[in-house]
């Protein structure tokens, strides 16, 4: 990882993500003012005042107390919320939608319809509104323009850098500039709007209050808006779908801009400059750029630059995980030249399910990943997207990255998950002859099935088990863990299917031998088949697989089953016993599977390890075996931070208490969890994990994998 990026992991904690997923507008009769508790010291304190004085927002009621969220970004719809309630609208609708994407059963539909009704909005080409989308600047000014019906201001003319007089927007922009309602910023000795920002709440309620007011006869000169984030975009990105009117509603620019399409041949030789624009990341999946389409481009072919790099170089380094990131990065850059928007299409080589990947955006500014709408097309296997700017692209498993945020959910929520599925994939090759003689794995396996977790007051239900070929039929717990025994050596076999009986699984572990080769991935495969076909979906998954040596199986292997069962809620634990072990193997696993490695020397620490993954992935109660001040649960998951990466420590009882050796424990690095409430922001679209309560470490002082890196 780049060491700027490295250390700006720590300040994009407290700015990239903010607590929220979403606010009410109380329309109609004014309210009392609300006093908001992220809203003191705020640059917009006094326009969320006001227009909570007005009755127009009251925020969200959290821990006793009411946030308004003002650095949050906010929707298309949402925005068409607050100005129907600004104006006084009645939120009437029609019989039938205006846009294919706002049916009636959604939540702004009324607002969308009286929006579209007062001739705000028009929508985009394809016939959708796009609701859930973040607004933009230039599409926040331009509503905010048709809505009251506002007029440019002669003599008060404010020129942007980022704003030509072919923009589609300039007009509005312009109108709302000259009433001093929306400012710009300066940067490198001139003014930029940043057309193509996603708008914050402040933003949003700030010029809707500033024109009131102004109407009040009370306008004051507007403040400094200090402290915004708004990301560095390249100068004229537009954002179609504003509505229609002067200045083109699709968003289309002027003559001065062209379209370049570019793909096949064409595309390596230009771009590419005679060689595909691919890469390849770890798990063996190339990625390739082949297409590219820019309109409003006033450049040429030469301006274009497209680059893959490693993953590595851009976003890992030890401890730091980006879950379910697939492929390269791909970084897409035009020499300072302005396009309309830019198509970039791409062919993934590999056995992951395209159909789960959504591309991704790295924004430097707030250091996190924002999630564009990606394209599948099933009969080519070509994934798409669209941006409006220069970036640093990656694809993301959003099955994986949605996963890695469920195993941070607050047990508050209610979805929390107290019985586990174990699955134990246990390496019977011949090697275990001398590296553990005395079969101790044996024992260690059988006392925890024995003392699995139950609750005795769940009633009693009747199970099917097969054990090496014999079923058999146990009465136990309801609710209970299971376990499910998997022996490996030059191929797999299931020994145990999933019981919560110990003694039915204990007969399977002790007919586990010593003979043969290594084939882990056999193994792998077989425990990850028997959660799909035999895991009980109430429960959560937890595969543990132990090896004493290096896989013997030259085959190549699928690296993307571990990822897509991660995806599915499987998460993988990976033991090392001898020193001989391929450790760098076994982190690997352990990384896509979104678990950890435990390194065993000898076969009398095994008890003590299996234990302890057991306690730490039941989670019942904070246990905490090497003292550093963090709960193990998180050390072995992966502690989540507001960017959605992860950060992975140690909890080996003897040496994890300070990961990376520089004098602080990994808890005084990492600092402790707080509850958050997941925003459509953090999460690809149609995640059903918005307004859930996450576990996040917002305040990390340093990496406790780094030894440089120190509080």
């Amino acid at each position: 990882m780049q060491p700027r990026l490295r250390k700006a992991l720590v300040s994009a904690i407290a700015c990239c993500i903010t607590i929220g997923s979403g606010w009410s507008g109380a329309l109609g009769a004014e309210a009392s003012k609300a006093a908001f508790a992220d809203a003191e010291g705020h640059w917009a304190k006094e326009y969320v005042d006001y227009l909570s004085a007005k009755g127009i927002v009251d925020g969200v009621e959290k821990d006793g107390k009411r946030w308004i969220l003002p650095d949050q970004t906010i929707t298309r719809a949402e925005y068409m919320k607050i100005l129907v309630g600004a104006l006084k609208k009645d939120g009437a609708a029609g019989q039938t939608a205006s846009f294919q994407d706002v049916g009636a059963s959604h939540w702004a539909y009324k607002y969308v319809e009286t929006a579209k009704k007062e001739g705000w909005v028009d929508g985009y080409e394809d016939g959708n509104f796009r609701p859930d989308s973040p607004i933009s600047r230039a599409e926040l000014a331009t509503m905010l323009v048709r809505a009251y019906k506002l007029q440019e201001k002669q003599g008060e003319t404010l020129s942007f850098a980022d704003v030509a007089s072919d923009y589609w927007a300039y007009p509005t922009i312009k109108t709302a500039a000259s009433l001093k309602l929306v400012e710009g910023v300066q940067e490198q000795g001139k003014t930029w709007f940043k057309p193509a920002a996603s708008a914050t709440r402040a933003e949003s309620m700030t010029v809707i209050a500033r024109y009131m007011k102004s109407q009040e006869g009370s306008a004051e000169a507007p403040k400094e808006e200090a402290g915004k984030t708004d990301p560095v975009v390249t100068p004229e990105p537009p954002a179609a779908g504003a509505g229609s009117g002067s200045g083109g509603g699709s968003g289309r620019r002027g003559d001065s801009g062209v379209t370049i399409s570019l793909s096949g041949a064409d595309l390596i030789a230009s771009v590419g400059k005679g060689s595909p624009i691919a890469g390849t990341d770890g798990q063996g999946n190339k990625v390739e750029l082949t297409g590219l389409n820019l309109t409003g481009f006033t450049g040429n072919a030469a301006d274009i630059s497209v680059t893959a790099e490693p993953q590595e170089t851009t976003f890992r380094t030890a401890g730091i995980v980006v879950p379910g990131i697939t492929g390269p990065v791909l970084e897409f850059t035009t020499n300072g030249k302005t396009f309309s928007s830019a198509t970039l299409s791409v062919n993934v080589d590999s056995s992951v399910n395209k159909a789960n990947l959504v591309a991704a955006y790295f924004n430097e500014t707030t250091h996190s990943f924002e999630f564009l709408q990606t394209s599948y097309d099933n009969a080519t296997g070509s994934i798409s997207f669209t941006t409006n700017h220069n970036s640093k692209y990656v694809l993301i498993d959003k099955l994986a990255w949605e996963q890695a945020w469920k195993n941070s959910l607050s047990v508050s929520e209610g979805v929390y998950k107290p019985y586990v599925d174990y699955a134990f994939i246990i390496d019977s090759s011949g090697s275990m002859t001398w590296n553990d003689p005395d079969d101790l794995r044996k024992k260690a396996v059988t006392d925890l099935v024995y003392s699995l977790n139950y609750n005795p007051s769940s009633p009693l239900r009747t199970e099917t088990v097969t054990v090496l070929g014999s079923v058999y039929t146990n009465t136990v717990h309801s609710e209970s863990d299971r376990a499910a025994i998997i022996d490996f050596d030059n191929a797999a076999r299931v020994f145990a299917t999933f019981s919560a009986d110990g003694a039915t699984v204990a007969r399977a572990v002790y007919n586990i031998d010593s003979s043969g080769g290594t084939n882990i991935f056999s193994g792998l495969k077989l425990a990850f088949e028997q959660f799909a076909s035999n895991g009980d979906p109430n429960h959560r998954y937890v595969a543990v697989v132990l090896t004493d040596g290096q896989d013997s199986d030259q085959m190549e292997k699928d690296w993307n089953m571990i990822q897509t069962a991660y995806g599915s809620g499987v998460t993988l634990v990976t033991m090392g016993l001898s020193r001989e072990v391929d450790q760098a193997y076994l982190q690997k696993m352990a990384y896509l599977g979104g678990g950890q490695y435990f390194q065993v020397l000898t076969a009398e620490e095994l008890e003590n390890s299996f234990r302890t993954v057991v306690e730490t992935t039941r989670h019942n109660e904070p246990v905490d075996t090497d003292n550093d001040g963090l709960d193990d649960y998180y050390e072995v998951t992966g502690m989540l931070l507001a960017n959605g990466m992860l950060v992975k420590t140690s909890i080996d009882p003897v040496t994890g208490r300070d990961t990376d050796g520089d004098g602080f424990t990994d808890g005084e690095e990492m600092g402790q969890p707080e509850e958050v409430l997941i925003t459509a922001e953090m999460v690809p679209q149609g995640s059903d994990l918005v307004g859930k309560s996450v576990k996040m470490f917002k305040h990390m002082k340093s990496l406790p994998t780094d030894p440089n890196d120190k509080p």
